[in-house]
């Protein structure tokens, strides 16, 4: 044993225990960012539940998840986007609203069909521009889906003539947004749908893992061979589908379809995707974590609305979650550094 090895080791006694607080803290917050929504959601429902009048009532928790349905697949979709570290795709609002209008405008005219593939197309573009700008051209992915919501929105007002569209009251996009599976609403199947479909594309297959890893380190992916801008474009195809499907079950809600009728899907889908635990810096995130995020805003939502507090205080509780989420975020990537 060298001379210099007992004071090497009373040094390190003399630090540990001032170590050893930090660790646990940081151990904490890690923590709390991984499972913190589990707790909240749990405690959220069980208070509702007891305290809340009406919130236990079968009819007002099929309710939640039917209200919750559209936003919640715009959410489970958007998640590929902010994984991959571009943040958001704010043209989601645009895109819904076009889907809708299609579907129900297109459909009077030549058939659902016609109105899916057309749907479908409107898709494509949004994907393309999008993805080509963000991910071959290194635009800034807020700034780009922030034009091209105004470009979308535009032409559909435009080209709708800001009219409102109706469905046939007996047509099959009318019962379907009436209809139910038991108790159970069929807009809720299809969240439940896509959620578990694109957990299995993100989890499971070589596009998925792709898109983790680039959020996760970008040149690192670049430099492994991958066309990181095709990998971009794939993200927002799926944010674009993902939103397509959404207008339909919107525009199967009230049979109706108008040109403002998804104002705020972006901020409520990200709500949802952030308190949800996935990451805005990307490389982080789960589709099932975002529809745990998705039943807490939609949750906590109702229990506003059923405790009369004002939309005002709602758009508040939002902001105040999504602050507290990034800011838990941040910590646990700080902690996970050193």
């Amino acid at each position: 044993m060298s001379k210099n090895e007992p004071i090497t080791q009373i040094n390190a006694m003399a630090q540990a225990p001032e170590e050893q607080p930090k660790q646990k803290s940081r151990r904490g917050v890690e923590w709390f960012a991984e499972n913190g929504i589990f707790v909240f959601t749990a405690v959220l429902i069980l208070s509702a539940a007891i305290f809340v009048d009406g919130f236990a009532s079968l009819q007002n928790i099929t309710d939640v998840f039917h209200r919750a349905a559209p936003i919640g697949i715009v959410a489970v979709g958007m998640t590929f986007v902010v994984i991959s570290g571009n943040y958001l795709d704010l043209s989601v609002v645009a895109q819904v609203a076009t889907a809708a209008v299609i579907m129900i405008a297109v459909s009077n005219e030549y058939g659902y069909f016609a109105a899916v593939l057309a749907a479908m197309l409107a898709a494509l573009i949004y994907a393309i521009v999008n993805g080509v700008a963000v991910g071959y051209f290194k635009a800034n992915a807020v700034i780009v889906t922030l034009s091209t919501t105004y470009v979308g929105l535009g032409l559909l007002r435009l080209l709708s003539g800001g009219s409102i569209f109706f469905g046939p009251p007996d047509g099959a996009l009318a019962q379907f947004g009436a209809g139910k599976l038991g108790p159970v609403p069929y807009s809720a199947l299809v969240l439940v749908a896509m959620t578990l479909i694109l957990a299995f594309v993100l989890n499971r297959t070589n596009f998925g893992f792709t898109v983790r890893s680039f959020g996760i380190n970008e040149r690192a992916t670049r430099l492994g061979g991958t066309n990181t801008g095709l990998v971009i474009i794939g993200a927002f195809l799926v944010t674009s589908l993902s939103a397509m499907i959404a207008g339909f079950v919107l525009a199967a809600f009230s049979n109706t379809a108008v040109s403002a009728m998804s104002t705020g899907y972006d901020f409520q889908a990200l709500a949802a995707i952030i308190v949800g635990g996935t990451s805005v810096f990307g490389g982080k995130g789960s589709v099932l974590r975002t529809l745990l995020g998705v039943i807490f805003v939609s949750v906590l939502s109702n229990v506003l609305v059923l405790l009369n507090i004002g939309f005002g205080y709602q758009q508040m509780a939002l902001g105040v979650l999504i602050a507290l989420a990034v800011t838990v975020d941040a910590l646990a990537r700080r902690a996970g550094k050193k």
